[in-house]
């Protein structure tokens, strides 16, 4: 995505009905820095290349991009250090240019206060944050711009801030007074793109779209997309793809980071669980060898005969022939070895030890067997699961049942809170939905949630998530038909047949659906019938989620 000055004057118009807030707490992570203000606004500060800008995000995506972040960016503490407690006073675009400035300002006492200034530079690789006192040194900055990399310009703690070069066109005013085709690409504060766009209009129908930018008219601003160019104008352009209100800055700050978390996320939960799955394959060969080793019947014959013939055993050999009877009493001749350095006693003491020892192995081996064999299923059905989740939330309740993240409470050294299973719930007027996200989120909300007479439905032939339909009053057949469109469609998005354009899906009471190991359910079920969902519907469909 691309975007204009014009975009980030209207950034600043809607980002002004913050001012009067105060800053109560300041994380950071990666390229980014999340002041918290009061009231619940988390108010982000991006510099990253490909997700530059500003964005008011939800407690959500802030837990998501922290957790999904490596690192800590040194300006956070400065942050932290300067404007906790401080009230946002204003903001504001500079020079009509890709900069905001967000003033702050915190009481010390006696009637004394203390200015910082955070100018947020919204340029892609060039971008920046700066942190700067009331006289613009600058305190800390993002990125160090040292004399020998920019000899424009040099930004580091303790020395002034100067913004970045003025492109010195013809302002907007000057312009519309005298509106023509041949002057339009000069204006400045107006993103190219959108100028050259405009060029192949009327000077005179130019003129309206532009017209109200950088007006203190309070005029609404209608966002829009053209192509991948973003900006907001007094009104919709042909051809633009009209965008939500208050949508723009989240489009280019947050949507670039939350995508390239969540894919990141996704990424390290699939390479996790596929680390996990080899591990017990492996633990299950061994003990399946284990199992089959028939050493220990050995061990016991070996020192059986020795025990029948120690007195016929030279001390110090290496080995010897001799005779006993089998298990079934046939007479028998072997040879065995010895340790030279062991008495004939000790050889036999040793040889029943091993055989007490495997058989201890195999009798504990045995009893684990099952147990492996399940867990390989759920890791199984959790791997296709995973793949198919794009919600950073979901992802998170992944993480924490797969110890891969701790929860805020174990943070802080207390105990693990009791949290439901992985799933998500869909309210509607007459049902509820729901979906498992991992293992344990479909076990739960088949054999805990669900009651008998709820509707399931699973996607056929593929692992995947369970998902009931409960019904809060009596549906029409009408009603009944579209919640099942909605469950089939959501059962075929989070399961391996996620990518084809429509799956069959099985549904029935849950009364008709029980536990079993194995197959790609991990249950069995009947009185069933099949309809047929696509993967997109249920987007489309979905009411707002709890």
């Amino acid at each position: 995505m691309s975007f204009g000055p014009e975009l980030i004057w209207s950034w600043s118009r809607e980002l002004s009905a913050l001012a009067g807030r105060r800053a109560q707490r300041v994380d950071g992570g990666g390229s980014a820095v999340i002041i918290s203000l009061a009231g619940g606004a988390e108010l982000l500060l991006s510099w990253g290349a490909q997700n530059c800008g500003a964005a008011v995000i939800s407690a959500g995506d802030k837990k998501s991009l922290l957790a999904a972040a490596r690192q800590t960016p040194p300006i956070a503490n400065a942050v932290k250090s300067h404007l906790t407690g401080a009230q946002l006073v204003s903001v504001a675009q500079l020079h009509r240019d890709r900069i905001l400035e967000f003033t702050f300002r915190k009481t010390i006492g006696a009637g004394f206060s203390t200015e910082r200034r955070l100018v947020l530079e919204i340029m892609e690789r060039f971008s920046n944050l700066v942190i700067t006192d009331e006289n613009g040194t600058i305190i800390e900055t993002a990125k160090h711009v040292h004399p020998a990399d920019n000899s424009f310009r040099t930004v580091l703690p303790g020395v002034p801030y100067h913004m970045p070069p003025l492109f010195g066109g013809t302002p907007l005013e000057e312009w519309l007074a005298e509106p023509r085709r041949d002057t339009l690409m000069k204006v400045a504060g107006v993103g190219r793109p959108l100028l050259k766009l405009l060029a192949a209009y009327p000077a005179a129908l130019a003129a309206e779209y532009l017209r109200g930018l950088y007006c203190d008219s309070g005029a609404p601003m209608t966002p829009q997309r053209i192509g991948k160019y973003v900006t907001a104008l007094p009104g919709l352009l042909p051809d633009a793809e009209k965008l939500p209100d208050g949508s723009t800055y989240a489009l280019i700050a947050l949507a670039p980071m939350k995508d390239g978390s969540i894919e990141s996320r996704r990424k390290n939960i699939v390479k996790h669980i596929e680390k996990e799955i080899t591990r017990r394959e492996r633990q299950l060969g061994d003990i399946r060898n284990l199992l089959t080793d028939g050493s220990p019947a050995r061990f016991k014959l070996w020192g059986e005969l020795i025990v029948a013939n120690m007195w016929n055993i030279k001390h110090g050999a290496a080995e010897a022939e001799l005779a006993g009877y089998d298990d079934a009493g046939n007479e028998i001749s072997r040879k065995v070895p010895l340790d030279p350095r062991l008495s004939p006693s000790q050889n036999s003491a040793a040889y029943f030890a091993k055989y007490k020892k495997i058989t201890s192995a195999q009798e504990r081996a045995s009893s684990l067997v099952r147990k492996v064999e399940e867990e390989l299923d759920e890791l199984r059905e959790e791997l296709a699961l995973a793949s198919s989740i794009d919600e950073a939330q979901a992802l998170v309740m992944l993480e924490e049942e797969l110890g891969m993240s701790k929860t805020q409470n174990q943070k802080r050294g207390g105990k693990k809170e009791p949290q439901l299973p992985p799933h998500v719930r869909f309210e509607f007027e007459k049902a509820i939905v729901c979906a498992g996200l991992s293992a344990k989120g479909n076990r739960w909300l088949t054999f805990r949630f669900a009651s008998p007479d709820d509707w399931w439905f699973h996607a056929q032939g593929v692992p995947g998530a369970h998902v009931v339909l409960r019904a809060a009053d009596t549906l029409t057949s009408e009603e009944f038909g579209e919640l099942a469109a909605f469950c089939a469609s959501l059962a075929v998005f989070y399961s391996k047949a996620k990518n084809e354009p429509r799956h069959r899906v099985d549904y029935t009471r849950r009364k008709y659906v029980s536990p079993i190991r194995g197959g790609e359910a991990n249950v069995t079920y009947k009185e069933f019938s099949s309809i047929t969902g696509e993967p997109s519907l249920w987007s489309e469909k979905a009411p707002k989620r709890d």
